[in-house]
């Protein structure tokens, strides 16, 4: 766990050893000269010479462009060094500046005390075509240094996506044989069954993550299978509770190559949104198999062929299969936290997870029943809003603190100037976002943390007199921190915190969690007896790599490292990247994650197909 170690202090501006005039600062002429001078260095690979372009104070943030991984490097000596292990087999050329729109050269201001000036440009490698972001910060000696530098592989050579200007033909005559061989429906098929060919990739559930990573290696041409254990594409979002929407705007949660129409509302009510998913599968022509899931203790790994031997229980029957990668796409937590306590089983109402929460209404009659919900994250206090208004007497268990925003406010403030109707195309928005390391994007989201407090003020204040405890995470750095270290602790307050505030939700504090049940009551560790006819605890998940372990067994589990919080780097562990068992990937996040980072899955396995892996 090094989460609590990447709590950093900005760079800020210095005061210069010697009194100057000030004059105007052209961010072009600057970032020109400095992305030339680092084009020449890295031409020669003169890492030595980085001390002349870079703060000792730097950071490189690097997704797949110098090496197959996603790494976060701070400190010139070890930029230095990462550069010098990579530069000879990736050899970046082509250092291109954006000269127009949002990512042209700029003089930014993005948090008191420090002054950039900041850059998009696009660049080659032997293999691929990335983009990235410059951050320059100027030296006590008046010059322009590099302080924080993102590269990212964007495609690789001879394996374009299959769109735009390389869009398939598409007609009769396209059709590799001819049409005698079959129409596109015929070989949609056959290509559908696998019935001339195994797949490449298996994809484990259809959900966001599965669709974006499965779309992604369909337009780069690798094959791959999708396989969901549910009846419909989009059924893991229909068969969660009756009254859940997206809590992201449509701005930001768009999907790879079919972005959500104009006139889609801003939150997605949970079974339109599947039903976009079942329309994408079918639009992408993505090969899913449905009713399916792997078959337990069916599964093995033959290092020396790299290929998996898997067999696939299909509504019934069995297909075994032999793919060279599988992902893992089940949803971003593993199995549901489910606690027990001394004398539940005398307990004459109803204790179960949030995970099987559906509507109020399954329980019968809720007018008048005392609902105790434990735990206070977003689905405590959407399951705690559905009872309320089915007429129950509700009261929630805190246990710690809680971070809030409202998807009204804060929720539009974190997204402004990025992904809204005045942002720029999601394309370059998706790098700009991403092109921070993590821990800088934590102190950043200090000062934002406090806007949105001010802004949020009448719901922070009221919600405090209720007795509610709110918590900003660790140093202030609000929502992105507890949700990339913990998954949770946060709520998007959707309406539920005004019930609180006028007292129709009670909140019921207890640090140390439950004691025990008796028949009628819930008692909380201090002795308060709590009388409840239904217990709903909203207590979370488990590390994704529980899921593994049931799903596939000890022997894959084993070789997998656990799944998010930070590394020592600041890098997300083991999602989207290198898993620590070959040939097997965790993906999974929010629709905006999916789709950002279904791109790199997919290009470091097709690197990986390629040889190029090193």
């Amino acid at each position: 766990m090094f989460a609590e170690r990447h709590t950093i202090q900005l760079p800020r501006h210095p005061k210069p050893a010697v009194q100057r005039v000030a004059l105007p600062v052209s961010p072009t002429k600057v970032a020109q000269q400095w992305i030339d001078s680092l084009e020449s260095l890295l031409k020669s690979n003169d890492a030595a010479g980085l001390a002349r372009l870079m703060h000792q104070d730097c950071w490189w943030r690097d997704m797949l462009a110098l090496s197959w991984d996603i790494r976060t490097i701070h400190g010139l000596d070890k930029v230095a060094e990462y550069l010098t292990l990579n530069l000879s087999h990736t050899t970046p050329q082509n250092l291109r500046l954006r000269e127009t729109g949002k990512f042209a050269p700029s003089l930014g201001h993005p948090t008191e005390g420090v002054e950039w000036i900041e850059s998009m440009f696009d660049f080659e490698t032997k293999v691929g075509r990335g983009s990235g972001m410059l951050r320059l910060l100027q030296d006590v000696d008046g010059t322009w240094k590099g302080c924080m530098i993102y590269t990212a592989l964007q495609e690789l050579k001879g394996f374009e996506d299959n769109s735009g200007l390389r869009r398939p033909h598409g007609g009769n005559n396209s059709l590799v044989g001819g049409a005698i061989k079959g129409n596109w429906l015929d070989r949609r098929q056959r290509k559908l069954e696998f019935v001339d060919e195994e797949p490449t990739v298996l994809i484990i559930g259809a959900g966001q993550a599965g669709l974006n990573t499965g779309a992604r290696l369909q337009a780069m041409g690798v094959s791959c299978l999708l396989v969901d254990k549910t009846e419909r594409v989009g059924d893991n979002w229909r068969h969660r509770y009756r009254t859940l929407v997206t809590h992201d705007p449509v701005q930001y949660t768009h999907m790879a190559y079919m972005p959500f129409p104009t006139n889609w509302p801003l939150f997605t009510a949970k079974d339109k949104l599947g039903d976009w998913f079942e329309a994408y599968a079918s639009m992408m022509e993505l090969n899913v198999w449905l009713k399916s899931s792997p078959k337990a203790n069916s599964t093995s790994y033959d290092d020396s062929t790299k290929t998996w031997t898997i067999a696939i229980d299909r509504d019934g029957t069995t297909r075994t299969l032999h793919p060279r990668h599988i992902i893992f796409c089940t949803g971003q937590a593993g199995e549901a936290k489910v606690p027990t306590f001394k004398g539940q089983e005398d307990f004459k109402g109803t204790v179960y997870h949030a995970t099987q929460h559906r509507d109020a209404s399954d329980t019968g009659d809720s007018a008048g029943k005392k609902v105790v919900v434990v735990g206070t994250g977003n689905s405590g206090h959407d399951i705690a809003q559905n009872y309320y208004e089915n007429g129950a007497s509700v009261t929630m268990v805190q246990r710690s603190g809680t971070y809030v925003i409202t998807a009204r406010k804060g929720l539009f403030m974190l997204h402004e100037g990025m992904y809204d109707e005045s942002g720029p195309p999601i394309e370059d928005a998706d790098i700009a976002g991403q092109s921070l390391p993590i821990p800088v994007q934590f102190a950043l989201n200090v000062d934002l943390t406090k806007q949105i407090a001010e802004a949020e003020k009448e719901n922070v204040e009221g919600l405090t007199r209720a007795g509610f405890k709110l918590d900003f995470g660790d140093d202030g750095s609000g929502i992105y921190r507890k949700y990339i270290t913990r998954g949770g602790g946060y709520y998007i307050d959707v309406g539920c915190s005004q019930l609180i505030i006028d007292g129709k939700i009670g909140i019921q504090q207890s640090p140390n969690g439950i004691s025990h049940f008796e028949e009628n009551a819930l008692v909380l560790a201090d002795g308060t007896k709590m009388d409840a006819d239904i217990v709903v605890l909203a207590t979370g998940y488990d590390n994704m790599r529980t899921s593994v372990r049931k799903t596939f067994g000890d022997g894959v589990a084993d070789r997998c490292k656990d799944v998010w919080d930070l590394d020592e780097e600041g890098e997300v562990n083991a999602i989207w990247r290198p898993s620590g068992h070959p040939g097997f990937w965790f993906m999974g996040g929010s629709l905006a994650l999916a789709r950002i980072y279904s791109r790199f899955v997919a290009l470091q396995i097709v690197a990986a197909e390629e040889g190029l892996v090193h």
